[in-house]
């Protein structure tokens, strides 16, 4: 049995169908290995506003802000967007594509995701199997497109709150040490932004006490982009998780 520390888009991953790591997190999470996070990934992931800071918020799992409250804003805006939208459009306007290509630019993923490619390969690919089952031999007039559109949106609200609970019972939050951070944060200064030197500062920690050593992350910049400089100066372990949680049947490239 592995352990891991998990970044915040991991979580992320977890929580949303129509994120670009959900499959994934889900072979992740459905190990039985021991995974572990910090007050400050939950502050990323949940608590984070402009207006407060890692050390200033009252942390926890069910605030809905950070991260997580970000894209359940932009999914309950696209849903009263899109029910607008197709009480003014044709039926012979409606196909399967055109609902998927609605979803994808009101919740502004194709704004957001880069390459494009991925949306293509990872992100439509998911809306499209949803709709496909909520549809089946149904024809697509602008009633069925309001209570497809309304379903699927309801859906990603109530699966990423189930999953938010999932993660706060399968995660091990390990706390955080001004004394640990004092130590770290000036090796770490090659690092940029402050939320990632503090999550490193306890994966060191960690792996200081040989509990871990690899951090999985969902991002190819920041973290994984310094991955070789990390494991010689902590010997942390940066980890991609797609290349390390792939679907074996998908090619990895």
């Amino acid at each position: 049995m592995a352990r891991y520390f998990l970044d915040t888009g991991v979580l992320v991953g977890l929580s949303f169908l129509h994120d670009l790591w959900s499959d994934e997190a889900e072979r992740l999470f459905a190990t039985d290995n021991s995974l572990y996070t910090s007050r400050t990934v939950i502050y990323e992931y949940c608590n984070s506003t402009v207006n407060n800071s890692p050390e200033s918020a009252d942390v926890d799992w069910k605030t809905e802000k950070g991260v997580f409250g970000d894209k359940l804003s932009k999914v309950r805006v696209a849903q009263m967007n899109l029910d607008l939208k197709y009480r003014g459009v044709a039926d012979e306007e409606l196909t399967l594509d055109t609902l998927v290509d609605d979803f994808v630019s009101e919740t502004g993923i194709d704004r957001e995701v880069f390459p494009k490619e991925l949306i293509e390969e990872r992100i439509r690919p998911s809306i499209r199997a949803f709709l496909e089952n909520e549809i089946d031999d149904q024809e697509i007039t602008c009633e069925v497109a309001r209570e497809t559109m309304d379903g699927l949106c309801d859906t990603i609200q109530t699966q990423a709150r189930d999953a938010c609970e999932t993660i706060f019972e399968r995660v091990t939050e390990y706390p955080e040490s001004d004394l640990d951070q004092d130590r770290f944060l000036p090796v770490l200064r090659f690092i940029d932004g402050y939320g990632d030197k503090l999550i490193l500062s306890t994966v060191a920690n960690l792996n200081e006490k040989n509990i871990l050593k690899k951090i999985v992350s969902a991002d190819k910049s920041h973290m994984y982009g310094n991955r070789d400089r990390l494991k010689a100066t902590l010997g942390i372990h940066v980890v991609f998780i797609k290349d390390e949680f792939a679907n074996p049947s998908l090619p990895t490239d």
